[in-house]
């Protein structure tokens, strides 16, 4: 693929996820695992980050375009001071995601 047309991981994630909701909503995966800036974030997308990436197919239109929704997030921090962190609901703006995985 050339430079100039490369899609962004955010792009691509966005894609891949509408892609494989069930007509239901579910996630036939465990987990999403995102390589961003700060660290490795795993976690299961939101509810309603699902709904909409389900209505969005039908509509165009995603409120969250700038962040992605997980639950039961656990965040294994690059730097040395702060380890590991687990939320309940932890949001992850797009533009840090360099690179993901569906587990």
């Amino acid at each position: 693929m050339m430079e100039g047309n490369a899609i962004a991981p955010a792009d691509a994630l966005i894609h891949l996820l509408r892609s494989s909701l069930r007509t239901d909503g579910s996630q036939p995966f465990a987990q999403v695992v995102l390589y961003t800036s700060f660290g490795v974030v795993r976690g299961r997308i939101g509810y309603a980050f699902a709904q909409v990436l389900k209505e969005e197919q039908i509509s165009n239109t995603n409120p969250f375009h700038a962040v992605i929704e997980l639950d039961d997030a656990m965040i294994e921090h690059y730097s040395n001071h702060l380890p590991k962190a687990s939320f309940n609901r932890l949001y992850v703006r797009l533009n840090d995601v360099q690179g993901f995985a569906l587990i």
